[in-house]
């Protein structure tokens, strides 16, 4: 049972990963599309906002979906949708053209995450949930920030955009094969189900989903226009860009990743919850930390008015050395936030509607969050700048802290039972 459990969890990892690297390969390529299309910095922002609207919208009905038919045919339906859109963004002849793509590359991804959660959940122990989430959620944190490196290094070495798009949906193809195959003999599609309203009096469910609107908000700017902020701000191309950047990222989240998982399974056998704390305080720290890091990055040197103190030798160092030190220390405390938020919903909602309720979660965190994010900071960026775009994202991760530390007051206070049947395995 053991082993049949870790092969569907790198499986799953797997999927993960090149989910992420055909979501975010499309960033680094901003400068070059916004070229050959001539699109304002808006426009390009559209290119995530369009995705993560159908994607958020999409996700309802195929959660509701996967707590009702065989969830590993679905994730390789989804598997298979997402690659074969990918590849054909490589051939849009027109800017509406690739936005639409993107729209169905969202629809594909859709189909994934909610089934993927669920199936892990119901086949790991509720005391080794959270680092078995952030196994899974591994794969999408390295993902995303290969893919953000990736697209610069193609667009570099290629001089265009469109071989990206050609290259990155091949292991999709090969994974949606192995997807069909995985064991999905736990279950609950024969359960009798529960009307989906009822998330709508659980109140730690509803403090969840503000504090994930929140941190999905910024993820999704810090995504779409960190490796723009960098060639803006710290003069540099967009290939250095990607690879520092992405490189930074992928260390820190793995880093952040596995460490919250571990972190929060522990602190929930001693508090029921240590999930929420650990949410709480690495959001609240992780504010003011990207802060800092944005002040760095575009004035040139931090603090520069302790120069001539004893800190001074200290502080005045080049702008680039604080800047990726912030994003480090940011990604770190950021990406600690996957596997205890998947394994805190799930302990708080009944088992028979995990998909469902994760579903209702990606629908409205994305739609309210990282749906707006990438046109919104495009906009702010196009009025003001850059920086004041990424100011804005700071508050947000903040406020998220505070939103999960009322999830951890409203656990302490009430237990980990909110609904009927919540924590049934």
């Amino acid at each position: 049972m053991k082993n049949t459990r870790n092969r569907m969890l790198i499986t799953l990892a797997l999927i993960n990963f090149f989910n992420y690297v055909d979501r975010q390969v499309v960033f680094p390529l901003f400068p070059l599309i916004k070229e050959e299309f001539q699109v304002s910095d808006f426009e390009l922002g559209l290119l995530g906002t369009v995705f993560m609207l159908v994607h958020s919208v999409a996700s309802l009905p195929l959660g509701y979906l996967a707590d009702r038919i065989e969830r590993p045919r679905l994730i390789a339906a989804g598997v298979f949708l997402w690659s074969i859109m990918t590849l054909l963004c490589g051939f849009a002849p027109a800017f509406v053209v690739l936005l639409v793509l993107r729209a169905f590359v969202g629809i594909g991804e859709a189909s994934y995450a909610p089934a993927a959660a669920a199936l892990i959940s119901d086949n790991f122990p509720r005391e080794v949930r959270s680092r078995a989430q952030g196994v899974f959620n591994v794969g999408m944190f390295i993902g995303g920030t290969v893919g953000l490196a990736l697209g610069g290094i193609i667009a570099g070495q290629a001089g265009g955009w469109r071989e990206a798009f050609f290259i990155v949906p091949i292991p999709g193809f090969v994974l949606a094969f192995f997807a069909a195959r995985l064991s999905d003999t736990v279950h609950h599609r024969h359960e009798t189900k529960i009307p989906m309203r009822i998330l709508l009096h659980n109140t730690a469910f509803l403090w969840v989903l503000a504090g994930g609107i929140l941190v999905t908000f910024a993820t999704g700017a810090i995504i779409t226009w960190g490796v723009e902020f960098v060639r803006r701000y710290l003069a540099m191309d967009i290939e250095t860009a990607s690879l520092i950047l992405g490189g930074t990222l992928v260390v820190a989240g793995t880093i952040g990743i596995l460490c919250g998982g571990i972190v929060a399974d522990r602190l929930t056998r001693r508090f029921a919850s240590g999930r929420a704390l650990v949410l709480a305080v690495s959001l609240g720290i992780a504010g003011p930390v990207l802060y800092a890091g944005v002040q760095s990055g575009t004035d040139g040197y931090w603090l520069a008015e302790l120069e001539g103190t004893v800190f001074g030798a200290f502080i005045a160092e080049p702008a680039w050395i604080w800047f990726f030190l912030a994003a480090f220390v940011t990604g770190a405390l950021m990406s600690s936030y996957f596997g205890p938020v998947t394994a805190l919903i799930h302990e708080i909602v009944p088992a028979r509607m995990r998909a469902s309720a994760f579903a209702a979660y990606v629908l409205v965190i994305h739609l309210i969050g990282d749906t707006l994010s990438p046109a919104l900071i495009g906009y702010i960026s196009d009025r003001s700048s850059l920086k004041t775009g990424l100011e804005f994202v700071t508050i947000a991760i903040s406020a998220s802290g505070l939103a999960f530390a009322v999830v951890a007051w409203l656990v302490r206070k009430t237990g980990r039972t909110f609904l009927p049947g919540a924590t049934e395995d």
